[in-house]
């Protein structure tokens, strides 16, 4: 007698889809999140990482949780990407007010500027570097995990780490910002 389950069941493209959104839609959401610091963003990031994911469902392995968790996930990161590609500035530089002296507010103008310079770094960074700062830094990955993710060794992505920083330190300094 055999035993027909979910787990043995071919599921359907809708069954998948609905799998993926109950596993992964809050993680693909935070990671656009981060990128785009918007929650109507975040969600077009979501929802156009969705429709990319619909074209492909039929061939997704739902059983390798790290390996669909993975690719979903950079699926929901180049949305946000392609989002900040496609925005415009709202304001002009001019139209910014100056800050007031001595309340601290210069030191916070000089964090700001510091850290769009370090992503800005960051998004023309070589992908083999940059993927695994992400991974590592923003999403909190450990090293052993981002290996996984990226389908690299450990030790090999302990170093392209710690290139990749060296090269944003190397950057901030050349542009003044740091020690």
């Amino acid at each position: 007698m055999v035993l027909f389950t979910s787990e043995t069941e071919p599921q359907t493209g809708k069954q998948k889809l609905e799998l993926i959104y109950r596993r992964y839609g809050n993680k693909m959401y935070t990671a656009a999140y981060n990128i785009l610091k918007s929650r109507s963003d975040a969600e077009d990031a979501v929802q156009n990482a969705f429709l990319n994911i619909c074209k492909k469902v039929r061939s997704l392995n739902e059983k390798d949780d790290d390996a669909l968790r993975g690719y979903v996930l950079a699926i929901a990161q180049n949305e946000a990407y392609n989002i900040i590609r496609q925005r415009k500035p709202d304001v002009s530089i001019d139209d910014i007010p100056e800050p007031a002296e001595d309340n601290g507010v210069e030191i916070k103008v000089a964090e700001g500027e510091e850290f769009r310079f370090a992503v800005k770094v960051m998004r023309e960074m070589d992908e083999i570097y940059r993927a695994p700062l992400y991974l590592y830094y923003v999403m909190g990955y450990s090293y052993k995990e981002t290996a996984k993710q990226l389908k690299r060794g450990e030790a090999t992505v302990r170093v392209q780490i710690s290139r990749g920083l060296n090269i944003l330190k190397k950057s901030l300094k050349e542009a003044g910002y740091g020690t």
